[in-house]
């Protein structure tokens, strides 16, 4: 698997974009950063976009991406969450006040987007790949994923607070290649972490102590970006290595 960093980041600002990876240039990891990377020839090859939450910074490129790609694709390019969150979508975000509903455009039999729901636990295929959504411990509903291509696999923990489901699937693996996990705030803010549902550096590491293994490569994604330069100094201090996402790298599985 291709693993294109989009956003690697909670927040925004110069060069720092917000969750969005893209594997093998077909499938989307969330939506944050769909139009601030891609050029539109890239954007119109997106086929699937797997979204782990609806809060803004993952989900804010679907509009937008929407609008681009309108004509210059033959199918239209699927969005997979939970029920939940494909209720959410359509009632707050693509509902003709927020933005146009463009699962309706140009009309309901040939749209621009198509929403799908999946149950969390039961695999999926999309875009030639296998993902398993796992529930896991955020405010609103969210999920982490599982993504295999046959050979290998990584996980994405999305949004999540100390977490248990998670970790038990990842262990019936053998072939779990790369751990990307969120890492929000540093450590003297554990408190606030915990209230929001994210990971302080410290907390990451004990996450993947829950891991029979942990595999060569972790990476930290989501750090805010007021916290940075304190977040690379927590995580290059941990016994468990967790390194930073870079924007703009691709990295292989």
């Amino acid at each position: 698997m291709k693993v294109r960093v989009l956003g690697a980041y909670g927040g925004e600002g110069p060069d720092l974009r917000t969750s969005c990876l893209l594997i093998n240039d077909r499938l989307a990891v969330d939506a944050g950063a769909l139009t601030s990377a891609l050029s539109l020839r890239e954007q119109a090859k997106v086929s699937g976009i797997l979204i782990s939450h609806t809060h803004l910074d993952h989900i804010h490129d679907l509009g937008f991406l929407a609008d681009n790609i309108f004509g210059k694709r033959d199918t239209p390019v699927e969005i997979l969450g939970t029920e939940k969150s494909i209720q959410v979508l359509k009632k707050h975000f693509f509902n003709n006040r927020i933005w146009p509903d463009f699962t309706q455009i140009p009309n309901s039999d040939h749209p621009i987007l198509v929403c799908r729901a999946f149950k969390p636990g039961q695999e999926i295929d999309i875009a030639g790949l296998k993902v398993k959504p796992i529930p896991v411990n955020h405010p609103i509903p969210s999920v982490g994923f599982i993504i295999s291509d046959g050979k290998n696999s990584l996980l994405y923990s999305g949004d999540t607070g100390p977490t248990e489901r998670l970790w038990k699937e990842a262990d019936k693996l053998n072939n779990l290649k790369l751990v990307i996990i969120e890492v929000s705030f540093p450590n003297q803010m554990e408190e606030v972490a915990k209230l929001s549902g994210h990971l302080t550096p410290k907390m990451a590491e004990a996450e993947l102590a829950k891991l029979k293994e942990p595999p060569a490569m972790v990476r930290a994604f989501h750090m805010k970006p007021a916290f940075i330069k304190e977040l690379e100094r927590e995580m290059a201090r941990l016994k468990i290595k967790i390194t930073p996402l870079k924007q703009g790298e691709v990295i292989e599985v």
